[in-house]
């Protein structure tokens, strides 16, 4: 069944319903968003303490400082958590169904919320090894999702 045509006779749904939300990006998160779609994975890192938050905050999280660089990550992962999705999510989602929300921990540190592509349910492992992969979603922004490596 054509999910989002039995929306649109039966329950009045629009082609506006189903628009996916896009990353609205702040001062301090900007070049993470600039780096995406030049299909490079940058993190902010504190220039005193040398911690690397994800998200991108104003601040070090860990020291408070607004001193910071931003460098670009090995693209490198490790599953830490997953759960596949298979009903109940907003009208935009549907048409993805099932797929895989994550939680990875990148070789830097920080740990992503993300998807998981190119990959079988079966095969999805905790500790499993991932790398950066990147959607295109319009021509101002790139998601950076994960998949096995060598995929």
């Amino acid at each position: 069944m054509d999910i989002k045509k039995h929306l649109k006779e039966n329950m009045g749904c629009t082609d506006e319903d189903f628009i996916k939300p896009l990353p609205k990006p702040s001062k301090w998160s900007k070049p993470f968003w600039e780096g995406a779609r030049e299909h490079k994975l940058l993190l902010k890192q504190c220039n005193d303490c040398g911690y690397i938050d994800h998200p991108p905050y104003l601040y070090c999280t860990n020291c408070m400082s607004e001193n910071h660089s931003w460098v670009e990550a090995s693209g490198e992962a490790t599953l830490f958590s997953y759960a596949i999705n298979t009903y109940g999510v907003p009208f935009p989602f549907m048409e993805d169904l099932p797929y895989v929300l994550a939680l990875v921990d990148l070789a830097e540190g920080p740990r992503m919320i993300t998807n998981i592509k190119n990959c079988e349910h079966s095969e999805l492992k905790k500790g499993m090894a991932l790398q950066v992969v990147f959607e295109d979603v319009s021509a101002e922004v790139t998601l950076p999702k994960w998949q096995p490596v060598g995929k």
